[in-house]
């Protein structure tokens, strides 16, 4: 370990013991909901406005239906089962089948938008390549809307839900443990192949405990959810502690609102929600676009938590968020700033965002404390403790902290100390106790020895009034004959600006605020930047991209939408 000054605290945080959830596993987290005298219920949110609803005890019972298909296909005990539906209600109902009978499920993502085709925003649809799928987790079964099982899983594809729905309810339940495996959660990370996290009940149930405990979330809160149920934010940091807390729930499809990111305040106000969550782009677009909009009204006294969280959290756009949607009845302190991955079954640090002390110009926004049960640390290249106010790479522990990656030694000697700290890809520093993510460390764009981080350019190049928010790249493209890479911004400007100037002026605001020439700067239609399944930007994939087929002098006048 580093020799510390004495003056100096070291970078190591605790969140302080954990209380024992009220229930051990998943399945008794719904079976418990299902019974509540006055339980909330799941809505979800269809693109014509209508909604579908499910009670607990409905999903309950429609769960079990599907647990005795499983079952009469020969399915065994620990069994893994690949879901892929596209309509959320299926995909919830498979989810509990699996964990009633503890099988392992292992959601994945099919079209995230409209009849499987690009949104009209110009977000591709999202598929998981099966191969990928396969590698991943091994020899499992496959739920699907249709047969895309394909060599994958051909002998194991057990058809679409209403295929597998048995006639008669199964009610017998698997007595498993908190220690047994609950869920893959597939992740890609900087390398793009997937990797299978794995979660035990005890990994989530405490996550969902945690969580109630320091932000005041109980059977009364009224959350509304927009990102996919297959991705660790929609299911576990939502979906499933609103089943801990037997409270109301609404879930509406990504694409929907990405379609119209006001809608999301609709609904909002629609439904008295008082708790959501988005990653950072998402409050720059909307407080783009409720600052002008016209003729739409919300109520949104009630909203009180917004988890603002999986990527780097601006306080320029936080503060203009605050502002654009006070007249509407938001609290100044419902954003959330936070952290959390799918190794950490989400969430668990954060802490409430104040306008009152902090500014337009700040380069990083804190984002907390851990929750009780997880503890952090920054370290150097050496896994050597850091004093605080000392960049690092970030390691975290405690209950909720997945063991590791299945079937994947190699993964796991490297992202796992000896002492059992997970080590995650993001660089962040500690100052009185208080945790701060400075950016990721494959996101860093490094010119003559000066290293800068991506989000931080691709903030710049967003204030100004003619670049689209949440569609500019800040990245390193690799020369062709392998040398070091050079820098390159790809921005999209908005309708009615003649992109040569629009890329002068962006290379101006870069050259002036970081003092960096940038060697290519792009405008670029928004279909051309990759997103994940949450709307969050793919640096990389555009750098490969871009590294393979180089458009040195692209022209000024080329369609850019």
């Amino acid at each position: 370990m580093t020799e510390i000054d004495e003056t100096t605290a070291p970078a190591l945080v605790h969140g302080g013991p954990l209380p024992a959830p009220a229930v051990a596993t998943l399945g008794d987290a719904l079976v418990r909901a299902a019974q509540m005298d006055r339980p909330g219920d799941i809505r979800h949110l269809a693109a014509d406005g209508a909604e579908y609803r499910q009670s607990y005890a409905g999903l309950l019972d429609e769960a079990s239906h599907v647990l005795a298909g499983i079952r009469a296909a020969g399915v065994p005990t620990g069994g893994r089962v690949v879901l892929r539906l596209a309509h959320a209600p299926d995909l919830l109902i498979a989810f509990w089948a699996c964990v009633l009978g503890g099988f392992v499920p292992v959601p994945v993502s099919g079209t995230t938008a409209r009849n499987g085709s690009p949104s009209q925003n110009g977000t591709p649809s999202v598929t998981e390549p099966l191969a990928g799928v396969r590698r991943a987790v091994g020899d499992a079964w496959m739920i699907a809307d249709e047969d895309l099982a394909g060599r994958a899983f051909a002998h194991r594809w057990l058809g679409s839900l209403s295929d597998v729905r048995g006639t008669l309810p199964d009610r017998h339940r698997h007595a498993g443990t908190p220690d047994d495996l609950a869920l893959l959660m597939l992740t890609a990370g900087s390398s793009g192949r997937p990797k299978a996290v794995m979660l035990t009940h005890r990994n989530i149930m405490s996550r969902s405990q945690a969580t109630a405990l320091v932000r005041g979330v109980d059977s009364a809160t009224r959350s509304f959810n927009w990102m996919p149920l297959d991705h660790v934010g929609g299911l576990v940091m939502f979906h499933i502690r609103d089943v801990y807390l037997g409270c109301h729930q609404v879930h509406a499809p990504t694409w929907w609102v990405l379609e119209d990111p006001l809608r999301w305040l609709d609904a909002m106000s629609r439904y008295g929600s008082d708790t959501t969550w988005a990653p950072n782009f998402a409050f720059g677009i909307v407080a783009d676009r409720a600052g002008k909009a016209t003729g739409r009204y919300w109520d949104l006294r009630h909203l009180r938590y917004i988890m603002n969280g999986g990527e780097a959290v601006k306080a320029r756009v936080a503060r203009r968020f605050l502002d654009v949607l006070a007249p509407y009845g938001l609290s100044p302190t419902a954003i959330h700033p936070g952290w959390g991955m799918s190794e950490t079954s989400a969430g668990v640090i954060d802490c409430v965002f104040s306008p009152q002390t902090s500014s337009d110009t700040d380069r990083f926004v804190p984002v907390g404390t851990p929750h009780p049960g997880v503890s952090l640390r920054i370290v150097d290249e050496q896994g050597r403790i850091q004093p605080e106010k000392t960049v690092g790479r970030l390691q975290v522990t405690g209950l909720p902290v997945s063991s590791g990656y299945l079937d994947n030694p190699e993964q796991n000697r490297e992202s796992f100390t000896a002492d059992g700290w997970f080590t995650t890809d993001d660089l962040a520093y500690v100052e009185n106790g208080v945790l701060t993510v400075t950016g990721r460390a494959d996101d860093v764009v490094e010119v003559n020895g000066t290293r800068y981080h991506a989000h931080e350019i691709e903030a710049a190049v967003e204030e100004l009034p003619f670049v689209e928010p949440s569609y500019t790249v800040a990245c390193t493209i690799a020369g062709p004959d392998g040398t070091a890479g050079r820098p390159a911004v790809f921005f999209h400007p908005r309708s009615g600006v003649e992109p040569a100037e629009a890329a002068r002026l962006v290379r101006a605001r870069i050259l002036s605020r970081f003092q960096l020439e940038v060697d290519h700067i792009e405008p670029v239609a928004q279909h051309e930047v990759p997103k994940t399944g949450t709307g969050k930007l793919k640096r990389s994939a555009l750098a490969r991209r871009l590294a393979a087929h180089p458009r040195d002098h692209p022209a000024a006048d080329r369609p850019l939408s």
